[in-house]
């Protein structure tokens, strides 16, 4: 008898272990196949990312004309990561690492960037199905709706198709890791605790330092603690210091930067900005449901009588009612709570209750805090499918269709709206049609002029896209007469088409509203100088310089003024000190020549000019101008010479000039 007991004991206890491993393999396979199923819609999804360009909308500042990432030297790893050559008011270093990496792949191709973005779009698809996974105790079906959604919606289009964006993606990639550990470290024991705390800590240092978003993690660490029913002790706040230490240097690190974007704060009452901050955060819960009319840019509304429109007030009382209903299920609906202010915390900094920038909403700001909300449909969605209540019947019937039908309309959606971003006129035109904006017309305008910059293809700009961006730059100076960029803009096509006087009054009007860019004033003096009014032209170079004594290009036309004003020693003085920058520039030293000349240096003009034809031996000018020299000092040979190499460059030379050379070397 004993014996047999103790046989069926044996049985009974391997069975199980069987049952375990085979359930434990079927899930891995499960989750394997969801997953695959996912990361192929998503990239099918966003595919047409790949076969855009660069946008002028920042990817210039971040790529085009960012020498930080163009050179992958230790030295210049250095400054990236100095906040004081932070890139477009933004300290987010790793961020223009990873776009120097892509720079150092493959140079200035736009393709390689967009694959970068599209890769971490991917991963972190998989990080947030990983993390909600755990999070749902390990609900697949909940796992695969939030992450399919994350993955193929619309709104995140512009996170991930627009290059100078890598920030958001890279951000979250770093965000969702330390969520997953931080959820591990919560169970964990002993030294594997304390090993999931420290890389904890370091994702959020890398999160930071992809984008100052990143500061809300602590926040939502604690919200994590709430949601896992996890005993707040001293020891749960203790664990967060090190945390909020890193949020407050880097949030004021990031303030401090940012301080030029920050509207002041007199600009907008305490009751529009709380409009604002509703209208946005109502807006963004409505375009995860139906999102239509999505836009690159959604302007600030006009006042009416300075009031806001009707809606920005009713979203603000929906607010309200909206925070009561969380208030009162924080404790009874921990799902709901929880998506929902995983939602408020992430998005809260950009809910533009202290407004920054032009836009009071934008799609990529949903990108990260969408995971809450998604989170909350999908375990109300695991929720009804469990009930078994005859009358919920139809209604989970409903829900699955539903389910089903916004999947293929997410991913057509999706991939129709990833088109929009291949180059700015597609962009800015799409953004036109659904909210015309002055910053619209004047950004479609500004690329008309300069697609050369963004369009690898494009060689040339016809006479007929300049008329075109004329037109954009007026309607944007009707629509809003306030922003000097637009006048600078619409100068600089005047000047363009030869109508000096017209650009003139716009680099003016443009100096009234903003007198501290150097650029401006540099841009002015040129235009003095091509009409020959170099007092004004010198006046204007020499402000250029004080506003920004770097602007090396203002001290170079500013000497060249100088000497077309016969104000010589000035320009001696200039030119001297641009040697020492510059040492071979052959231009200098024409043109000291030139001054030395005239000031009867003729000694120091001929060695100046001799050296800028060993400089530059195609120098066809500083032949001639030799050749004047060499005259003059009855060195007819060699005169002549430089005269005969001056023509043979193609320099507009004087037939009898040269013949008189000839007759004098002749009767010598």
């Amino acid at each position: 008898m004993s014996n047999l007991k103790l046989n069926k004991t044996i049985k009974d206890k391997k069975t199980p272990t069987k049952v375990a491993l085979t359930t434990k393999q079927n899930n891995n396979k499960t989750i394997f196949i969801w997953l695959l199923g996912i990361i192929i819609l998503t990239y099918i999804a966003f595919s047409p990312s790949l076969k855009n360009g660069f946008t002028n909308w920042d990817d210039n500042v971040y790529i085009g004309e960012n020498m930080l990432i163009k050179d992958f030297s230790a030295e210049n790893i250095k400054k990236i990561f100095n906040p004081d050559f932070a890139v477009s008011n933004n300290y987010h270093p790793i961020t223009i690492l990873s776009l120097a990496l892509d720079y150092k792949l493959s140079g200035y191709k736009a393709k390689t960037f967009h694959i970068t973005n599209l890769l971490f779009h991917l991963l972190n698809t998989i990080l947030v199905f990983w993390f909600i996974f755990l999070l749902s105790d390990k609900k697949i079906v909940v796992a695969a709706i939030v992450a399919i959604f994350f993955g193929i919606h619309p709104m995140h289009v512009e996170s991930v198709a627009w290059i100078s964006e890598r920030k958001d993606i890279l951000y979250t990639f770093f965000f969702m890791a330390a969520l997953i550990s931080y959820y591990k470290y919560i169970s964990a024991q002993g030294k594997r605790k304390t090993t999931l705390y420290i890389i904890t800590l370091l994702f959020f240092l890398f999160s930071i330092l992809s984008k100052a978003m990143a500061v809300v993690l602590p926040v939502v660490l604690l919200l994590l603690d709430y949601y896992k029913t996890r005993k707040i002790s001293k020891y749960v706040f203790l664990e967060k210091i090190p945390f909020f230490a890193l949020s407050l240097f880097f949030g004021i690190l990031a303030s401090e930067i940012q301080s030029g974007a920050i509207a002041k704060l007199e600009t907008f009452t305490w009751v529009q900005r709380f409009s604002f901050a509703s209208y946005g955060m109502i807006n963004y819960i409505i375009k995860l449901i139906l999102p239509l009319n999505l836009s690159c840019f959604y302007p600030y509304p006009n006042l009416v009588s300075g009031h806001l429109p009707i809606i920005f007030y009713v979203t603000s009382f929906i607010v309200i009612v909206l925070f009561t209903i969380i208030f009162i299920s924080i404790k009874r609906n921990k799902f709901l709570a929880f998506g929902f202010l995983f939602y408020f915390f992430t998005i809260a900094l950009v809910l533009q209750f202290i407004s920054v920038g032009q836009v009071i909403m934008a799609d990529r700001y949903s990108y990260l805090p969408y995971v809450g909300l998604l989170f909350t449909i999908a375990m109300a969605y695991d929720w009804l499918q469990q009930q078994t209540i005859k009358y919920l019947i139809v209604f989970k019937k409903i829900a699955s269709l539903l389910l089903f039908i916004c999947i293929p309309i997410s991913i057509f959606y999706t991939y129709e709206r990833n088109k929009i971003w291949k180059n700015s006129a597609i962009l800015w035109t799409d953004a036109i049609s659904k909210y015309p904006s002055s910053e619209a017309y004047r950004n479609r305008g500004s690329y008309l002029v300069n697609k050369t910059d963004y369009d690898l293809g494009s060689k040339r700009v016809d006479e007929n896209e300049y008329d075109k961006a004329l037109q954009d730059f007026n309607i944007s100076i009707k629509m809003c007469a306030t922003n000097s960029k637009v006048f600078i803009n619409r100068a600089n096509i005047y000047g363009l088409k030869n109508q000096f006087e017209l650009a003139l009054s716009d680099y003016s009007s443009a100096i009234k509203l903003d007198s501290t860019d150097a650029q401006t004033f540099f841009n002015r003096a040129i235009t003095y100088s091509i009409m020959k009014q170099y007092n004004n032209a010198l006046e204007d170079y020499s402000k250029a310089l004080r506003l920004n004594p770097s602007l090396i290009i203002a001290k170079e036309n500013r000497a060249y003024a100088y000497v077309d004003n016969g104000e010589y020693e000035k320009a001696i003085a200039d030119l001297n000190e641009l040697m020492e920058i510059k040492p071979n520039n052959a231009n200098y030293y024409f043109y000291r020549a030139f001054a030395y000349y005239k000031t009867q240096k003729t000694t120091a003009a001929l060695a100046d000019n001799t050296y800028a034809i060993q400089l530059n031996p195609e120098y066809s000018a500083a032949y001639f101008n030799r050749s004047i020299i060499n005259k003059g000092l009855g060195n007819y040979k060699i005169a002549l010479e430089d005269a005969l190499n001056a023509e043979r460059l193609n320099y507009a030379i004087d037939k009898n000039y040269i013949n008189e050379l000839r007759k004098i070397n002749q009767n010598k």
